[in-house]
């Protein structure tokens, strides 16, 4: 049975998903994981890597290195995405990488990595969704990809990622109503490409992949992280409105004790939280689908289909 490995290096967590073979293309997930890196932290704004996110970063792939030697993998795929890409100090990482663990780390662009979201969300879907806005919340960048009848229609890459928006704004514990206008006031400075693309494709229905996501969707389930297998399903629009409205009222320390609350995301997940709310009410949206399935999961997809 063929194993193999796929390192999703992105601007907030460094995400290893392992999975087998199963015949025709197809795979069984064996392994998920994700770590903190926090890798755009101090530098997202001046294009740089800073040597204390460089240090975070080496130290997430040793662990995942180890994980990867016990599950004895046969190939193994490491992408980068928007902390990288934007990075003038990228290829410093990329050496480091390469010297003390062997592995050669692919770059991709913002179109490509809305490709390969679509192809990991696209494996969950349902037949009969309709044309949907994919959205996949990054530290770095948002990708949208809208899609129908398993087809891509439109995709862009914006750098409006939650990472982004803690550097340009202050924002304090609670957020206050004052600094929710600011952050959905720099979000419409962005999106009106988006609007617009939308109201053309008569856009009813947001699919949610993976990231701040998989959070909503385990606090309103009640379940811990990462402890139950997920197909693709829908949220209630009030009930994340519910869920929202909490987040932005308490502390970080309160969200940190909320069930279904994962500790790497209890500092973005506010910003996350106003920007779907921001976007829902903005789009008009009258359906929320989530999906545990991403990125990672459309770079494996491809891996496996390559060999």
């Amino acid at each position: 049975m063929s194993r193999y490995a796929v390192i999703d290096i992105g601007t907030n967590t460094c995400n290893l998903l392992i999975a087998s073979s199963t015949g025709s293309g197809s795979f069984e997930i064996l392994f998920d994981r994700k770590l903190p890196v926090k890798l755009g932290r101090g530098g997202i704004h001046k294009d740089i890597l800073l040597s204390d996110a460089i240090d975070r970063g080496l130290v997430a792939l040793k662990q995942h290195a180890n994980t990867i030697d016990q599950f004895k993998v046969g190939k193994i795929k490491i992408i980068g995405t928007s902390a990288l890409r934007g990075a003038k100090n990228s290829d410093v990482f990329c050496d480091l990488v390469k010297q003390s663990l062997g592995w050669d780390i692919e770059i991709i662009s913002g179109e490509l990595e809305a490709e390969l979201i679509f192809r990991g969300v696209d494996l969950s879907l349902p037949s009969d969704l309709g044309t949907s806005l994919i959205v996949d919340i990054g530290g770095g960048s948002i990708e949208f990809i809208v899609a129908d009848d398993h087809k891509i229609q439109w995709k862009k890459s914006f750098n409006i990622g939650i990472a982004r928006v803690l550097e340009a704004i202050e924002i304090s514990d609670p957020i206050t109503l004052g600094q929710i206008e600011k952050v959905e006031q720099w979000f419409t400075r962005s999106l009106n490409e988006l609007v617009d693309v939308c109201q053309r494709y008569q856009v009813t229905t947001v699919v949610g992949c993976s990231g701040a996501f998989d959070t909503f969707m385990d606090i309103y389930e009640q379940e811990k992280p990462d402890q139950k297998m997920r197909k693709a399903s829908e949220l209630p629009l009030d009930e994340f409105e519910k869920i929202q409205k909490q987040l932005i009222q308490l502390d970080s320390q309160r969200r940190g004790s909320l069930v279904g609350m994962e500790p790497l995301r209890v500092e973005m997940i506010v910003i996350a939280s106003v920007f779907t709310n921001f976007m829902l009410k903005k789009l008009n949206i009258e359906h929320l689908i989530h999906t545990p399935y991403s990125l990672k999961e459309g770079v494996m997809d491809q891996l496996i289909s390559e060999d």
